[in-house]
């Protein structure tokens, strides 16, 4: 090495253009401020001190706000707006919390087994757990009242129990649940009420499905999403206050039946990924949701329910995690086929495994 060519070392941080023009290099890596806003090219003669020993050439590392200059921050900012944007913090959304599980074999036979009668009971009695008459008015004078999401399933319902066709009813079954779905997730053109209709008879489609489809046909993620998303809809949308025109026992059936659905949706769901797949997920929110402990008010004969059992139901609500602790502790006597199905969705178990205490004479 000659003398022509021996260069000293230098203690200098700031890079070698703002060196040159005598500028002030505020040393970020790898390209100074000054030397980003401008295109300019950015060399250093050692390395800036704002380059963390460990940290990969490219990566920047910047300093807490507090501890920089106002001056500093107002270039920094306008660094980002310039052709040679520097890289973005990317903030990703939480996952979803979700618990696996798995059941016998004799509770998901027992589950899907009832699921899959809802669409024929509501064939014979237009009545499910979670559609109830005296909401949607039926008969031969008021059929005309029918929603027509309603009256559409009805008549699909019949049709499920006399189809011969497997592979024509699945064609027809799966327009229908395309059809009812864009009608629930294009609110700019149904009210609530709309909504609710078009949500159960979108539920008793995936019933159907579910009982015509079987358990060789792949485990399809589109359908568990939609039935996730569903719930979560309605439980959104659902208002908070009901008009005060509604007669009490009105009110309360439209309230329960919101909330039958929302559990039937997320039930539903749990019962396809265990007859596809033989687990589920368990999801906290459904714990939460919102359950009224006086099933006879649903399955009773209405003409002997009082208008002043339905007026304040507020004692009476508990979450669905509650109510199937409840059952499984054999609190309640005499559980209704809902609550059978609550009790093998939630808990795993059926209502014969159940030791009910003694009541007291």
């Amino acid at each position: 090495m000659t003398a022509s060519n021996f260069q000293p070392q230098t203690l200098r941080r700031a890079c070698q253009t703002c060196a040159r023009g005598k500028r002030r290099c505020d040393q970020r890596w790898p390209r100074c401020t000054r030397c980003q806003t401008r295109g300019m090219n950015c060399e250093y003669a050692n390395v800036p001190l704002t380059r963390e020993p460990d940290t990969p050439a490219g990566k920047l590392v910047t300093a807490p706000a507090r501890n920089i200059p106002r001056s500093r921050r107002r270039m920094e900012m306008a660094s980002t707006r310039g052709p040679h944007r520097a890289p973005e913090l990317t903030i990703h959304h939480p996952l979803a919390l979700e618990i696996p599980k798995g059941y016998e074999s004799s509770i998901i036979s027992f589950l899907v087994t009832g699921v899959s009668s809802l669409p024929l009971t509501f064939a014979r009695d237009l009545k499910t757990h979670f559609i109830h008459p005296e909401l949607w008015p039926c008969g031969a004078s008021t059929s005309g009242t029918l929603p027509p999401p309603i009256r559409d399933i009805h008549t699909l319902c019949q049709f499920f129990t006399q189809a011969q066709d497997t592979s024509t009813f699945l064609s027809l079954l799966r327009q229908k649940i395309v059809y009812h779905y864009k009608r629930i997730t294009t609110t700019s053109t149904t009210n609530f009420t709309d909504t609710l209709a078009s949500a159960q008879a979108l539920v008793l489609a995936q019933c159907m499905l579910i009982a015509t489809e079987g358990s060789d046909v792949p485990y399809s993620e589109t359908t568990s999403t939609m039935l996730l998303s569903l719930g979560q809809k309605l439980y959104q949308q659902a208002p908070i206050q009901l008009p005060s025109t509604l007669p009490p026992r009105r009110a309360w059936l439209f309230a329960e039946s919101v909330r039958r659905t929302i559990i039937v949706a997320f039930m539903l769901r749990s019962v396809y990924s265990l007859q596809k797949r033989n687990y589920s997920v368990r999801t906290p929110f459904v714990d939460s949701l919102p359950f009224d402990i006086r099933t006879d008010l649903w399955d009773g004969d209405p003409h002997s329910v009082g208008m002043e059992q339905t007026e304040d139901s507020s004692d009476c609500i508990v979450s669905l995690h509650q109510y199937s602790g409840m059952l499984e502790a054999g609190i309640v006597h005499g559980i209704s086929p809902f609550g059978g199905l609550i009790l093998a969705a939630c808990r795993g178990k059926a209502v014969a495994e159940i030791a009910y205490p003694a009541i007291a004479g």
